[in-house]
């Protein structure tokens, strides 16, 4: 084989290797698209149920005020229901917000990688208003509805044995929200693996440029 034949014949491998390159990448990044449009259907799909779940606990505590089944003597019991449906509403406007928000970005083979970004953005907007809403919110319920019952407690039992039974339920609140807060309950789980779809779209295409560089 001559010098020509060896350079025509190189020529028609890289074709080959460039075309092959093309395919795989082209491949990867339909995976990448199809994994992370699965995902940010399901993260949305999720908005609308918290939503409506959201939606019917606020209208119990509309209908505990509305119609008092648990008889309640005193205006000050029903103080915890009205923080509870006022921190619902919060919450509910908040979700509403970012589900808007995310409904505009459209995740496609030809923009995903902005379409990532926009994701990403959106979660790591500052949310600390809502947050803190939501621990106050959780908190101050597990302290105070059990409270809401103890001056009817106290009328049976008297002051210290209604305290005590009322720690009970306090106490056993207060454990569950410790251990979802330490198992990460209140953390955004989403994010992180859209921002892993982002890293491996970029270094694929980094690759990429790489290798046509060479």
């Amino acid at each position: 084989m001559n010098l020509d034949d060896l350079k025509t014949a190189w020529k028609v491998y890289d074709r080959k290797l460039q075309s092959t390159q093309a395919i795989n990448e082209k491949i990867i990044i339909s995976m990448i698209t199809e994994r992370s449009d699965t995902r940010f259907s399901k993260v949305r799909k999720q908005y609308v149920i918290g939503f409506l779940w959201m939606f019917v606990c606020a209208a119990f505590g509309i209908l505990v005020i509305l119609t008092n089944p648990f008889d309640y003597q005193q205006t000050i019991q029903y103080i915890p229901m009205v923080i509870f449906i006022t921190g619902l509403a919060i919450l509910m406007g908040g979700m509403t917000t970012r589900y808007f928000a995310l409904q505009k970005i459209i995740i496609s083979h030809n923009n995903i990688g902005e379409a990532l970004k926009q994701v990403i953005a959106e979660y790591e907007k500052p949310r600390k208003f809502l947050y803190y809403t939501v621990i106050v919110f959780l908190f101050s319920q597990a302290f105070l509805f059990p409270l809401s019952f103890l001056p009817r407690s106290i009328e049976i039992r008297g002051l210290w044995p209604a305290l005590g039974e009322r720690l009970i339920p306090i106490s056993i609140a207060v454990l569950m929200l410790l251990a979802a807060y330490k198992l990460g309950a209140f953390k955004t789980r989403h994010v992180d693996k859209f921002r892993e779809d982002l890293n491996e779209l970029e270094s694929l295409k980094a690759m990429s440029a790489e290798l046509s560089e060479n």
